[in-house]
């Protein structure tokens, strides 16, 4: 693994974690001592690296250990399973017009599909839902 996949895996780690805990970006940052959330995002997609300082005290925020924060989560398999989204989320009681186009989705087009569905989590976390 080189430098730059870790540190993607680390800044989806962080980003997953922190969601989970119902903590936003700014919360984060300032529980970290930086100036604004800009800092937590940029960590988070992948542009900069947390300073190695930060890591413990990061893990401990959150509540996990170090190694947790780069720890590649399991692969997604090839196909997902009918009314099935990354983690068995059932899609088809919140929605039944997703179940049957992602159904139809080639492995590749629903990997797409996923990436597009997190980058639209990202702006919402930014306020910007346009």
């Amino acid at each position: 693994m080189n430098k730059d996949e870790s540190k993607k895996i680390y800044g989806r780690n962080l980003k997953r974690l922190r969601q989970e805990r119902g903590m936003s970006q700014e919360e984060l940052a300032k529980a970290l001592g930086f100036k604004n959330r800009s800092s937590i995002n940029k960590i988070e997609i992948g542009r900069s690296n947390i300073p190695t300082d930060l890591i413990t005290r990061t893990a401990e925020i959150l509540g996990v250990s170090p190694l947790e924060l780069f720890q590649e989560e399991p692969e997604v398999k090839e196909t997902l399973p009918s009314g099935s989204f990354r983690g068995g989320v059932d899609i088809t009681a919140k929605n039944d017009k997703i179940s049957p186009v992602l159904e139809k989705l080639s492995p590749n087009n629903q990997e797409k599909l996923l990436d597009y569905a997190l980058f639209l989590l990202q702006q919402q976390d930014k306020g910007d839902e346009s």
